[in-house]
């Protein structure tokens, strides 16, 4: 029978949880040296884990903006224009960028505002289709344009299977 040890070895999901700020390397070689066999992947999968559950965990990095307003050491061009109120003018954008160091044009500050917007008006996804093909194919009614809506959403081939199984119960 094996001896007990006086202290009990922690679990590996223990010595992640105990240093929540670490990196993955750092807590790597500390479960190394209390005889534990971790991977970086185990310690991502840990951290999901407690973050999906809601448990504290790694403390986030501060905003990219400082209390006075002024953005601050951004990741990329793109997170620096981000990281302003859409309604600033472009202007102020590319001024506050040369000062930090970072060289911009109007036209790119324009070109990140519009790729972050959604496309459509309504919300875009599958449904952005949905009245104006139906009114293209000449539904009339309220209910004839909900069903070539559907029709579309779920794809012709399965529409037209679908009127094939209601016209066969039609006719028994």
């Amino acid at each position: 029978m094996p001896k007990k040890s006086a202290k009990p070895t922690p679990t590996k999901s223990d010595v992640i949880r105990s240093m929540p700020n670490a990196s993955a390397t750092d807590i790597i070689k500390k479960a190394r040296s209390l005889g534990l066999k971790l991977t970086a992947n185990h310690v991502y999968a840990v951290r999901a884990i407690d973050k999906r559950r809601g448990k504290p965990g790694r403390a986030s990095k501060p905003s990219p903006i400082s209390p006075s307003g002024s953005p601050r050491n951004p990741s990329s061009k793109t997170a620096f224009i981000r990281s302003f109120a859409s309604d600033t003018p472009a202007a102020k954008v590319v001024d506050a960028g040369k000062k930090a160091g970072i060289k911009l044009s109007k036209e790119y500050v324009y070109r990140v505002r519009a790729l972050a917007k959604p496309q459509g008006g309504n919300g875009g996804g599958r449904r952005s289709f949905g009245r104006l093909q139906a009114a293209a194919i000449g539904a009339t009614s309220g209910e004839e344009q909900r069903f070539a809506t559907l029709a579309m959403e779920i794809g012709l081939v399965r529409a037209t299977a679908l009127l094939q199984r209601v016209r066969q119960k039609l006719l028994e």
